[in-house]
């Protein structure tokens, strides 16, 4: 099953998935951001035709994976459920630096992870919605810090804990690998891990290495503009034989905090409308395709128990 901001789904209902995507984002360094910073009526009202758009162009859920303190809000998400009728699915878990509340570096990873738990279990606050899944980032360069990677191993244990899934924001091979050991150490199972921005990885030895371990490969920044580099991408994965691993989404929309009318709003449905039937005219095959915004994405993302 899955969990939406509404309840529990199935593969059936899930449907077509957007795995990685944005409905509000607030870059606001040192973990301040409140819903007093925006105006949650003209979230909902900028936001709804977008997902009105995309059910219609055949998606069913939506995965939101802005973390607290970086645009998460239960509530918001909720009504554009109940107004789009798109099965809206949210997280628990923190982001990174400089974006994190000044706690977060003091905290232990018990104490952190005690606090996804407490969300999975009785819900985000007093919303009733309860998160769907974990998401945390890891910093860039060649080697995880001691604040993300406290941050990762708080993930894992909530993880095995709650049954939800890890999507973790993760830029370069060398993270990721680095990751993995960690993953790999704590006997932790890949399949619970989603590599978000997988295709900075630009290696294909660790493609094949760390789809062959389970881990999912998101490829999430399949925006117009870069279509031909992407069905070069996959097909490169697939003759490497990490195709059951993938998982395609946009990392697109969104509501910015600060910005009038929440900035440069882009549309959600051109995965779907565009890039599919493109990918398919360039010789990607179309049940692999429908499979890596169905099938993959729901064992991904599903909860274990």
């Amino acid at each position: 099953m899955l969990q939406t901001v509404i309840g529990n789904i199935d593969e059936q209902q899930a449907g077509k998935i957007l795995v990685h995507e944005h409905v509000l984002v607030g870059f606001v360094e040192g973990g301040t951001l409140t819903p007093a910073d925006y105006d949650s009526e003209e979230v909902v009202a900028l936001i709804l035709p977008l997902l009105l758009k995309l059910k219609e162009a055949g998606c069913s859920t939506f995965v939101d994976c802005a973390p607290e303190y970086l645009g998460r809000d239960p509530y918001i998400l909720k009504q554009l459920a109940e107004k789009s009728g798109l099965h809206m699915i949210t997280n628990t878990g923190f982001y990174k630096s400089p974006y994190l509340p000044s706690f977060v570096y003091q905290a232990s990873i018990k104490e952190l992870a005690d606090i996804w738990i407490r969300e999975a279990r009785d819900g985000i606050g007093e919303s009733g919605v309860h998160p769907g899944y974990i998401k945390i980032a890891l910093n860039d360069g060649t080697a995880i810090d001691e604040t993300q990677e406290k941050i990762l191993r708080a993930a894992i244990f909530t993880s095995m804990e709650t049954g939800l899934a890890i999507q973790c924001h993760t830029i370069g091979a060398d993270i990721a690998l680095h990751a993995n050991e960690i993953m790999k150490h704590s006997g932790f199972n890949r399949e619970r891990f989603i590599w978000v921005h997988a295709q900075s990885g630009k290696d294909h030895k660790v493609y094949r290495k760390l789809a062959n371990e389970g881990m999912w490969l998101s490829i999430d920044s399949i925006l117009p503009g870069t279509y031909e580099r992407h069905v070069e991408l996959l097909q490169e994965l697939v003759d490497d034989g990490a195709g059951e691993q993938i998982l395609l989404s946009q990392d697109t929309g969104w509501y910015t905090v600060g910005k009038e009318k929440g900035g440069n709003l882009r549309p959600y449905h051109h995965l779907f409308t565009d890039f599919i039937p493109f990918a398919i005219e360039n010789g990607l095959d179309a049940q692999w395709l429908e499979q890596c915004v169905t099938r993959h994405p729901f064992q991904a993302m599903r909860k274990r128990f």
